[in-house]
């Protein structure tokens, strides 16, 4: 893997302008739209990851679930990384880790000790692979079989099917004013 210059790379939220080169690669536009208003309510976040200025990933940082997803009410396993991508010509440069880390330090930073994810092992190793590698934990021994469907405010449908294991990862305290009776929290 080649080290990435860092300098080059800023992760932030996404803004109304980059919905369409948001939607050419990770995300349909009217399921997208529905993601900026659910930030506005504070229940995500859209993040991009910028190269020069070039958008190179995206993933959705879930406080709370939307209501038109399936198990909407299921509040266990958050805060939650869903969708990340990074762009197939920028992968294996250390970029998604990059991405990972800063996604890590955002969660960490609005109070949480937790962030939480779900990979399918079997039809995406690559990506369990990468997760294991940043220390996320299998919280359940076996992937289970999942056919899942919901449509966005615009009456899209979606549907699919994957194998799921979920994973966690236990996130250090940010070091800048948490006080020593707080870190417990964090162990």
């Amino acid at each position: 893997m080649l080290a990435p210059d860092l300098v080059q790379l800023s992760v932030g939220d996404a803004s109304e302008t980059d919905l369409a080169t948001i939607a050419r690669t990770y995300c349909p536009k009217s399921l997208l739209r529905d993601y900026f208003l659910l930030a506005q309510r504070s229940w995500l976040r859209c993040l991009v990851l910028q190269r020069h200025e070039e958008i190179i990933g995206f993933t959705l940082l879930v406080f709370r679930r939307p209501d038109f997803w399936p198990h909407a009410g299921d509040t266990r396993r958050l805060p939650e990384v869903v969708s990340l991508g990074v762009q197939e010509s920028h992968r294996g440069r250390g970029y998604g880790s990059a991405f990972m880390r800063a996604i890590e330090d955002e969660t960490a930073k609005a109070g949480y000790a937790q962030l939480h994810l779900a990979v399918d092992p079997i039809n995406n190793p690559r990506a369990y692979a990468f997760y294991r590698r940043l220390n996320y934990q299998e919280l359940q021994t076996v992937p289970y079989y999942v056919l899942w469907k919901f449509k966005d405010s615009q009456g899209n449908a979606y549907q699919g099917e994957n194998w799921l294991l979920h994973m966690t990862k236990y996130l250090p305290p940010l070091a800048v004013g948490v006080p020593d009776a707080d870190l417990r929290r964090y162990r």
